[in-house]
């Protein structure tokens, strides 16, 4: 039994430490001597789970959604070691490890996916692991900031939503011990607090549940943060061409998921332009990219639908094209391959002489984020076998959990 199945059924530390891939690297790893005055990242890790389990909220929670919470919170803080930074301050060594939050999270949705696990599943883990350190400096950042962040996370979380979230962050409080920050779970509670008062004031559960938009172009334009944008505003759909985005590392299958699903639209190979040019994977892409972008500009210009075919790892990568649509008044699909390494590696290489190396691959997979509700109309998620599902945004109207579509987004 492989760990992640260990860290679901309930696992304890003892048991984890012999099977969780990361135990070495955390018990190994300095904290800063106040914040965590009870030992290694393994030791508090060990103590949050402790915490989580002992949580009545969180034993109160449906055997599935607990499965979820029990991954997230071994894996919450598997980003530390790498963004360790040890230094003087104050005439104190100071330990801190800055973006491991949003490192553990892409470390841990690859691995998930190298794992088999369900792509809804490693999503939900992906968002609590990304958003752990958040709650508790929101509601420092006054109501509309704090509505605004409550908002987007009800939209990206799982099916427990912000519920979820706080049980693992009062866990992450209660697993560590402080000398310094007085009563740690107060900005939780006054979050908490928040969250209440938008259910009173606006009849929405935002504990339970994702704000309710009137449609995907009304989620988009409010969570893009447009000048003016309301989360009660409806603005009119787009009226331009789609944009289909493929997203996934080389070797995932995107060129095969066109000629089998997308046949008829006209396709901006980044490969095939690089080609064209004569430009190496590893030499400068400018010419690449204004090529293609180019390319772009000219179906956008004539309302044809198209697929931009790269690999598309990251938000910041996919926001450039997907910018570039907005400006046009496109409406826009994301089709993320999640394909394990291993296999996405074992396809490359029956490329010959255009093989990207493997280590590359390697270093790629650890870069790579899920396409969020902020970056599309519509999201997809193909599997190795090739088989697609719709991964639906949660929050608007037409988003409903039936048995018919268990996998929603």
């Amino acid at each position: 039994m492989g760990w992640i199945d260990m860290a679901r059924r309930g696992a304890g530390r003892t048991e984890m430490a012999g099977v969780f891939p990361w135990f070495q690297a955390m018990d190994a790893c300095a904290h800063d001597p106040v914040h965590h005055a009870e030992g290694s990242p393994w030791e508090h890790t060990a103590r949050v789970v402790e915490a989580l389990e002992a949580d009545p909220t969180f034993r109160a929670m449906r055997p599935e959604r607990q499965e979820v919470l029990r991954v997230a919170a071994w894996s919450h803080d598997i980003g530390k070691p790498a963004t360790t930074v040890i230094e003087e301050e104050g005439g104190r060594v100071r330990v801190r490890q800055p973006g491991h939050a949003a490192l553990g999270a892409r470390m841990i949705w690859q691995h998930l996916i190298d794992e088999g696990a369900p792509v809804r599943f490693a999503r939900d883990v992906h968002a609590l692991v990304a958003w752990h350190m958040r709650p508790s400096h929101l509601i420092d950042q006054g109501f509309d900031q704090t509505l605004n962040k409550a908002i987007r996370f009800s939209i990206e979380a799982g099916e427990g939503g912000w519920a979820e979230l706080l049980a693992l962050c009062e866990a992450d409080q209660n697993g560590r011990i402080s000398l310094s920050d007085g009563d740690k779970l107060f900005p939780l509670q006054l979050l908490r607090i928040a969250l209440q008062e938008v259910r009173e004031t606006h009849q929405v559960d935002l504990l339970e549940g994702p704000w309710p938009f009137k449609s995907d172009t009304s989620r988009l334009r409010f969570l893009r943060g447009d000048v003016n944008a309301s989360p009660w505003f409806t603005p009119p759909d787009p009226t331009g061409p789609c944009v289909t985005i493929l997203s996934g590392l080389p070797g995932s299958g995107k060129d095969s998921w066109l000629r089998a699903n997308r046949p008829e639209l006209p396709v901006v190979s980044l490969d095939r332009i690089r080609e064209g040019l004569g430009v190496g994977p590893t030499e400068n892409q400018g010419a690449v990219l204004q090529s293609g972008f180019e390319a772009a500009r000219v179906h956008l210009r004539s309302g044809q639908d198209f697929a931009w075919n790269a690999t598309c790892l990251t938000r910041l990568t996919r926001q450039k094209i997907v910018g570039l649509a907005r400006d046009y008044d496109a409406s826009v699909q994301i089709v993320s391959l999640d394909v394990p390494t291993r296999i996405a590696m074992e396809r490359n290489r029956g490329r010959g002489e255009n093989a990207v190396p493997d280590q590359v691959i390697t270093h790629l997979a650890l870069k790579r984020e899920p396409p969020t509700a902020e970056e599309a109309h519509d999201i997809l998620s193909v599997n190795s076998s090739g088989e697609t599902s719709t991964l639906r945004c949660r929050g608007t109207e037409r988003a409903s959990l039936t048995p018919e579509d268990p996998d929603l987004f």
